[in-house]
């Protein structure tokens, strides 16, 4: 699942209470793993929560993925709104490496593309794939047509990233990525 398919979702604890709607998620770049993910309280919630709203901004709370019970229409936590407060008190506030728009290069050293996303596995919280729109070399290379109005979006595997900086180095060249991504938006083959 893409996890901007979460922004917005609404975020309710076992007590029916809503603590908010998810904006984003924080991904541990070493291990793939998405440990937390970020929610803007509901006036009611931070109400509840006993914290004081900052003029015209929103409380942004980080929560562990473990409190998720269920992902649907909404975020189903395994715990009610008011035994969030600790967590809330802890100020665990916070910000996430941005991945959408840096650029992805191949083992030698050309850019592949732009990462739009990123696929999460929703049972184990883990990063399985980043959504990269293509380059237009980098699509003739893998086969694919240049779309008129719009690009060649595939996942490359999270596996075969080696580093996350400036720009996202992949231990793989261009040409061997063939094999290796799944192609999701505007995949018409080089006739």
């Amino acid at each position: 699942m893409n996890p901007d398919l979460l922004n917005g979702k609404t975020v309710v604890g076992t007590d029916g209470y809503i603590l908010g709607e998810v904006d984003g998620v924080n991904v541990n770049l070493n291990t793939w793993q998405t440990n937390a993910f970020y929610v803007n309280l509901s006036a009611d919630a931070t109400a509840e929560l006993g914290l004081k709203k900052p003029f015209l901004r929103k409380i942004t709370v980080s929560l562990p993925t473990q409190l998720i019970k269920a992902v649907g229409e909404v975020v189903t936590l395994n715990e009610p709104i008011r035994n969030l407060e600790d967590i809330a008190e802890r100020g665990l506030l916070g910000s996430s490496t941005k991945l959408e728009g840096k650029k992805v290069t191949g083992a030698e050293g050309y850019v592949v593309g732009e990462v739009e996303g990123f696929d999460i596995d929703l049972s184990s919280w883990k990063v399985t794939g980043l959504e990269v729109g293509l380059t237009d070399e980098a699509a003739t290379e893998l086969g694919f047509k240049r779309p008129f109005l719009s690009k060649v979006v595939v996942i490359i595997p999270s596996d075969i990233v080696r580093l996350v900086g400036n720009f996202i180095a992949l231990s793989e060249t261009v040409d061997s990525l063939g094999s290796l991504v799944e192609c999701i938006r505007s995949c018409q083959p080089q006739k």
